[in-house]
């Protein structure tokens, strides 16, 4: 097979390491393979010797090949794995990891990817826990290649369920646990009986450890499962490990609900009787870590009762919410951190009426939380709410503009920036929130930077929401020029960025009597000023010509000045500014118009070409090369 796939990140540089721990001579070294070599470094070497010797495991298998590393090093990894005393942990957990490259590149056939198997079951049975958790990964791995030769011969499919047997047989805990991890990728590839009555073995174990490990991916194996009628021979286990004595195990037993995802969508009656009661009991267990991780996946878990959109389950929906009320209404604020985290989910998943009678009446006390975590998750929440047309704007304006204004005036900027960073999607009814407006404009003077970067990113939007006499009027000498000349780069880059914005609503017109002249006087102003600010207004010169050439055919002179002003910048003294100059006109060459590909070949190519056989700057040359090759390839 071919050997051109070749493991990136895998190998380590060359280091003293190797040539230290070898004892042999130049000249036998120079005649050894790759193979004697791995195995010099792993048989005489300290660990630290070997330790890199493991790392390089996949740079030898690719250099025999697949016949020889199936031939000389696979038998050389079983013997090392299987050995006893094992080797150093760290060794074992490197060779599971690297091994995971040799499927499907080197091994595809499945009776070759059979040959790791013994040395999976190996690594599963250790006691260190990385080294069993690298074990399951590996054998999820190989079960990930093999579906795809599925269905597999029954001579291949044996192999893995006595493997599967001995590990829950096996007299330790550890062995068990990795069974645990394996077992639901292994049913799905074999889809042998015998394996969900292992796993029910694993969930009534007497060691808290493997009930534990059990509950963890029992949701996985539920959905592998894929019909109620094999189904229900887990519930019952899955009934008792969500009432387990042990919160550790009840608490892992509940977030697997939220694997099952939507297989058993098509039988709400079934998720009633079975899979409603457990989370009417989680949501008010006595212990708080089961209660957070319920809210931790509250919102995967609901969608896969499979109740929306269905009126006969309309009570169920509300039992739902009520659950869900009082994960966010918790005593402990990690639980209703968590929660809040899935209310905009809950929101769209129950409709405005739920929405109406039980969410809404909670957001006051989650908006004025004592914890910053859960009033700038909630502040995210309800941005999120708004969209997708769950909740009408009316609905939107009254329930939302007082918290998005109280959020905007938080002490915390996190809670801040949650709101600015997603108001755009709301700009439409900006118009109704009078409140929240004058809160962004007092915040275009907020001394933390991110505040007034997303104050910069919101005020074209706020041109689009409360039109362009509002902006010319109120927003552009307090917020939008003060903005453009920020200290802060990330600031008037978000100005910047908002010109295409700006154009898009206010077309060429406007801007050439409103925007341009303002632009204009600050890049005279600053001539013998700051070269940064003459940056940051070629920089917003060339973004407004791109917008303009993305909207064709609405007539002006905009293009024409921004570029004449692009190509005043290329005369500048200080070289960073001709270099973003040669930036913008590579921007702008692209244009597909007559008379703008008339300007181009006229004005802008030999303006370039003079620049760059007169330019000194190796940056600046670079930038012109770079827009004359851009002009070019139109």
């Amino acid at each position: 097979m071919s050997q051109t796939i070749a493991p990136t990140g895998v190998s380590p540089p060359p280091s003293i390491t190797l040539a230290r721990s070898l004892s042999t001579g130049t000249d036998e070294l120079s005649g050894m393979g790759p193979f004697d070599l791995y195995k010099e470094q792993m048989d005489n070497g300290n660990t630290e010797a070997k330790v890199d010797a493991m790392k390089r495991l996949p740079v030898v298998a690719f250099a025999l090949g697949s016949a020889k590393m199936q031939s000389e090093l696979l038998p050389y990894l079983k013997t090392t794995a299987l050995q006893q005393p094992p080797i150093e942990d760290e060794l074992l957990v490197l060779m599971a990891k690297q091994m995971e490259t040799f499927v499907p590149a080197l091994l595809n056939d499945p009776k070759e990817i059979m040959e790791l198997v013994p040395i999976v079951e190996r690594l599963g049975s250790i006691e260190e826990t990385v080294v069993r958790n690298q074990a399951v990964a590996l054998m999820n791995h190989l079960c990930g290649s093999l579906i795809k030769s599925a269905p597999l011969d029954p001579a291949l499919v044996s192999p893995l369920v006595s493997m599967s047997k001995r590990l829950v047989g096996a007299d330790w805990f550890t062995a068990k646990v990795s069974a645990a991890g394996m077992l639901p990728e292994l049913y799905n590839l074999t889809k042998h009986a015998d394996l969900p009555y292992l796993y029910k073995e694993l969930c009534v174990d007497e060691t808290p450890m493997v009930r534990r490990a059990a509950a963890q991916h029992l949701g996985k194996l539920l959905k592998a499962l894929g019909s109620k009628e094999k189904a229900n021979e887990l519930i019952p286990v899955l009934q008792q490990l969500a009432r387990d004595e042990q919160d550790s195990v009840r608490m892992l037993a509940v977030a697997s609900m939220a694997d099952v995802g939507d297989v058993y969508c098509s039988s709400p009656e079934w998720t009633k009787e079975f899979i409603l009661p457990l989370l009417k009991d989680a949501s008010t267990d006595l212990s708080w870590r089961v209660r957070h991780n319920l809210s931790k996946v509250f919102g995967g878990v609901a969608q896969s009762l499979g109740f929306q959109g269905k009126a006969k389950f309309v009570n169920d929906q509300s039992l739902v919410m009520a659950c869900f009320v009082s994960l966010l209404a918790d005593v402990e604020a990690e639980v209703r951190a968590a929660a809040v985290a899935h209310f905009a989910t809950m929101v769209h998943w129950g409709g405005s009426d739920l929405f109406v009678n039980h969410l809404l009446p909670l957001l006051p006390a989650l908006a004025d939380d004592v914890v910053m975590e859960v009033r700038s998750k909630c502040a995210l929440a309800i941005m999120e709410s708004s969209e997708g047309g769950t909740l009408e704007d009316t609905l939107i304006v009254q329930s939302f503009g007082p918290l998005i204004e109280s959020f905007l005036q938080d002490e915390f900027q996190e809670v801040q920036l949650q709101v600015l960073g997603n108001l755009h999607k709301l700009s439409h009814l900006l118009h109704g929130m009078n409140g929240v407006v004058s809160s962004i404009l007092n915040m275009s003077k907020a001394t933390n930077w991110r505040v007034r970067r997303g104050v910069a990113k919101l005020l074209p939007h706020l041109a689009e929401a409360r039109g362009l006499d509002f902006f010319a009027n109120v927003l552009m000498e307090p917020a939008w020029l003060v903005l453009l000349l920020d200290p802060v780069a990330c600031v008037r880059i978000a100005c910047v960025e908002g010109m295409s914005v700006l154009v898009k609503v206010a077309g060429q017109e406007w801007m050439s009597q409103q925007i341009m002249p303002q632009h204009v006087r600050i890049y005279n102003h600053a001539e013998t000023g700051s070269y940064l600010i003459r940056i940051t207004i070629l920089q917003a010169h060339a973004e407004t010509a791109k917008a303009v050439q993305e909207n064709p055919g609405s007539g002006g002179s905009l293009w024409m000045d921004c570029v004449n002003h692009i190509l005043k910048g290329m005369e500048d003294k200080v070289a960073n500014v001709r270099m973003v100059a040669a930036q913008g006109l590579a921007k702008v060459v692209t244009a597909d118009e007559p008379d703008q590909r008339a300007v181009i070949e006229s004005q802008i190519i030999p303006a370039l070409e003079k620049q760059l056989a007169d330019e000194t700057d190796m940056d600046c040359q670079a930038a012109c090369t770079e827009a004359l090759e851009a002009a070019q390839s139109k």
